[in-house]
């Protein structure tokens, strides 16, 4: 079988250091993430290659990369709701509005000058309850975060061989790692942090036939034989 190398790209200050990345075949983008690919290395990194992004419901989410007319200028081919079909109605919560249906399948339909080709969309699949976590109220099953989600997404929903995260550096210091220097997202809990890791190397170690790769400024380290963690300088 012929390795397929996919990254996860949150939005953490570890991001900055993206040139890190050898050649990817896939690239996954989380949230807001206008600000980021108007960022050269960013930009240069993703350009003409292949993008799913994982976006949460929050309405304004979409906003910064539709002013930026980001869904015609890069070619992401995929939407993801980073939700099962136990969490809410995916067309009548938040940015839903911006999601329809087309016979059977799902499109995101939300980005400007009305682009003829619609984006296919999907949500999680039930696969991914038995990776999730229970402990923020609001949802019967949930990641920590999108980010995890996204993780998740490629782990479990592509046939990639290689997965590298990067920019994401589970909120250790405000301070100096926060993302996007944004507020602290809505529902977030200083339980997230562990949550976070817990969720990503519980991931790792069930699927030993893959490679994973992290590149973050965080406080981690593992035993995993088929993780490699690159800790990033300041």
């Amino acid at each position: 079988m012929s390795k397929k190398s996919i990254a996860v790209l949150c939005r953490g200050k570890s991001l900055s250091q993206i040139d890190k990345l050898p050649d990817i075949d896939l690239y996954v983008i989380v949230n807001r993430f206008g600000k980021e690919l108007n960022t050269e290395n960013v930009k240069n990194k993703l350009s003409d290659k292949e993008i799913h992004h994982v976006m949460s419901r929050v309405p304004e989410e979409p906003a910064s990369m539709v002013v930026n007319d980001h869904y015609n200028k890069f070619n992401i081919s995929r939407l993801v709701q980073p939700y099962t079909r136990h969490m809410g109605n995916p067309f009548e919560i938040g940015n839903g509005w911006m999601y329809k249906m087309f016979g059977d399948e799902m499109y995101f339909v939300g980005h400007r000058h009305g682009r003829e080709n619609k984006i296919p969309a999907t949500i999680l699949g039930d696969n991914h309850i038995e990776h999730m976590h229970d402990y923020q109220k609001r949802y019967p099953h949930h990641y920590p975060s999108c980010g995890n989600a996204a993780f998740g997404y490629a782990v479990l929903d592509t046939d990639s061989t290689d997965i590298h995260l990067i920019g994401m550096d589970f909120y250790e210091n405000k301070k100096e790692m926060y993302y996007a220097d944004d507020p602290t997202p809505a529902g977030f809990s200083g339980e997230d942090t562990p949550k976070m890791k817990e969720s990503v190397f519980n991931l790792i170690e069930k699927f030993p036939d893959k490679n994973f790769f992290i590149y973050s400024f965080a406080n981690i380290s593992t035993k995993l034989k088929n993780c490699k963690i690159i800790k990033l300088e300041k």
